[in-house]
């Protein structure tokens, strides 16, 4: 009867051990299926960041934080270091919660296309115009405007407006305020994306007309239109 005590106890005790080691190695799976494996600590931010932002003012405020994502889901060029953001300046909206790739900062030299973020196949321009002719001031980086050129003669034959480029993207805008001194209105460098051939249209517009920029709503895509001379308007 002791003897089969004993092998009752000692069954138990494998039985146990063997359970055990069954829970173990099923919470062992299960942990690396909602892992996926090895982890990445990157930088977030914890609100949304607009363009031309000073990252050190963000940094002095505690506005960031760490967070752990799969190592096969970090973006290329993750900031994972505070260090990375001192002295860098936003150059496309950051949003709460997301990894911050290094090139979305400006002064990057790996995002494609320069600092600016250039399209392929496409030319960088400035152009200074006054607050009135940028839609009041609210022009900002990644817009799709119209530019439109006035002319008068001699340049025309008679006094003509034109849509001298339907559709472009607004790379960057500085502005500077009117001043008590002058008196003067406020303007405004802004920085394009455009074709070859419209950059020498905007050109054009800018030494021998008048430019204006009109804004597209997002999404819309701008189309060309023919010239609308003044005596279309005095019929």
């Amino acid at each position: 009867m002791r003897s089969r005590g004993m092998v009752g106890v000692i069954a138990f005790g494998l039985t146990a051990v063997a359970t055990l080691t069954i829970f173990l190695y099923v919470h062992s799976v299960k942990r690396k299926a909602e892992t996926g494996g090895a982890q990445a600590t990157v930088i977030v931010s914890k609100k949304d960041i607009p363009a031309g932002t000073n990252m050190d003012t963000l940094i002095s405020q505690g506005s960031f934080t760490t967070q752990s994502v799969l190592a096969k889901d970090e973006v290329s060029g993750a900031v994972t270091s505070l260090q990375q953001l001192r002295g860098r300046v936003s150059s496309v909206p950051i949003l709460t919660g997301e990894q911050i790739p290094a090139a979305r900062l400006q002064g990057s030299t790996n995002l494609p296309g320069g600092a600016l973020g250039i399209p392929a196949g496409m030319d960088g321009e400035t152009i200074q115009l006054e607050t009135q002719r940028i839609i009041g001031g609210v022009l900002q980086q990644g817009d799709h405007v119209q530019v439109l050129e006035s002319f008068a003669p001699p340049v025309a034959p008679q006094y003509v407006t034109v849509v001298a480029v339907p559709d472009v993207k607004v790379l960057r805008v500085a502005r500077s305020t009117t001043t008590q001194q002058t008196s003067q209105p406020g303007v405004s460098l802004v920085t394009m994306a455009l074709r070859p051939q419209d950059a020498q249209r905007v050109t054009f517009g800018m030494e021998h007309g008048t430019v204006w920029l009109s804004i597209l709503p997002p999404g819309q895509t701008g189309h060309p239109s023919g010239p609308l001379y003044i005596g279309a308007l005095l019929k």
